[in-house]
């Protein structure tokens, strides 16, 4: 398991900087992060290091943010694998919320899965064979 953060920006690219600036004045480590743009706001998700230390700098700095649980699966680094846990998922009444790239080692991928229902899809995720939880 794993807990990513959300922050909405709005402005200029700026602001999301001066925003996630706030974690590395704080010394707090970037694991992995995506960000959009969303008509005139910026979405940031990301996973830390450290998600006490996270939310503490936030409400220091008065940023709202969201957090969730998410999945973070390691799948074999071959073709359509993302697509059969993803498939998994959703066949399982799960919807995905988003999903992006943790990590890559050896003939291993690892993605971050944001699902609509958490418990459920930690229990579905346990019956695929090539897939593991963290």
């Amino acid at each position: 398991m794993a807990t990513e953060f959300e922050l909405s920006v709005a402005g200029p690219t700026r602001n999301l900087l001066d925003a996630i600036s706030v974690l590395s004045n704080q010394l707090i480590n970037l694991e992995t992060v995506a960000t959009a743009k969303v008509d005139d706001r910026f979405v940031v998700r990301f996973i830390t290091g450290n998600d006490d230390e996270c939310r503490t700098a936030f409400m220091k700095a008065d940023l709202p943010f969201r957090e969730r649980k998410v999945l973070v699966l390691d799948v074999y680094n071959k073709p359509g694998q993302w697509l059969k846990a993803a498939r998994c998922l959703t066949d399982g009444g799960v919807e995905l919320e988003g999903s992006y790239l943790l990590s890559q080692k050896n003939d291993r991928l690892r993605f971050v899965f944001g699902v609509s229902d958490y418990p459920k899809a930690k229990k579905i995720v346990g019956q695929i064979t090539d897939c593991s939880v963290d």
